[in-house]
Parts: structure tokens; C-alpha cells; sequence
């Protein structure tokens, strides 16, 4: 879990500068999820439901629409070994409850991804680029 977390912070503050969205937001969120073998079907539905629950929880939207454009543009991607990285849910901007219960309804739905090994930097690489 641990290892987990570390890696959305780096993927949070390793966002490559020249990144742009198309439009106006106040900022760019990628979430990245380990799906090696080494998390199980229960634990990747927790981690689904979890990532799910979390962008719909009202203070969350509150602080995701409480910069100056009221938006923020989010991503998830899955990541296991070198080379295996699948964007889920490509860029969506949220900017109330309704996209981020969207958002988060698509996410609980996508199949997962693979399983295989684990490369924490091949996944911190996808997300910058």
C-alpha cells in the first residue's frame, strides 16, 4: 500500500511541465494502480472501488472545484512490468459531481488491464509523458 501511494505522489509531482490540457484547468491528476500479479482480484476490486469512492466523496469534488477555472482534468492508468501500461480512462476534466460520479462509474467498469511483474519507474515514466 505503502509503495502504492508513493507512487501517485511521484506521479503527482513529476507531471512533465509542458503538459496542457485543451482547456482551462487547475490541474492535471494522473492516477496510476499497480496491477501485477501480486494484487489479487479482491484487492484490485478494493483498489477500483476505492480510487471510485474517493474522486465522488464530496470534499474531494469540493477541493477539485475550488481553484480558479473550478476543474481539474484527471487520468488512471494501470501499471505492472516494463512496457505494460494501459491508460483506462484517458484525460477527463471533472468540475462537479456529476463527471466525477462518471469518472468514477467508468472506472469500476473497465476490465483490468493484465498482471504481470512490476516496474514502479516504467509506470512513473508513462504517467510524466
Amino acid at each position: 500500500m505503502r509503495r502504492r501511494v508513493a507512487l501517485l505522489g511521484l506521479a503527482l509531482t513529476l507531471l512533465a511541465p509542458t503538459a496542457r490540457a485543451a482547456e482551462p484547468v487547475d490541474m492535471l491528476l494522473v492516477l496510476a494502480a499497480d496491477v501485477s500479479r501480486s494484487v489479487t482480484e479482491p484487492k484490485f476490486k478494493l483498489q477500483r472501488e476505492g480510487a471510485a469512492a474517493a474522486i465522488t466523496h464530496p470534499d474531494v469534488v469540493r477541493a477539485m472545484t475550488s481553484g480558479p477555472h473550478r476543474k481539474i482534468a484527471v487520468c488512471f492508468i494501470e501499471w505492472a512490468t516494463a512496457g505494460m501500461q494501459n491508460i483506462v480512462i484517458d484525460w477527463t476534466v471533472i468540475g462537479d459531481g456529476v463527471s466525477a460520479r462518471s469518472f468514477g462509474d467508468r472506472l469500476v467498469e473497465a476490465p483490468r488491464s493484465f498482471a504481470g511483474s512490476t516496474s514502479i519507474s516504467g509506470a512513473i515514466d508513462f504517467s510524466v509523458s
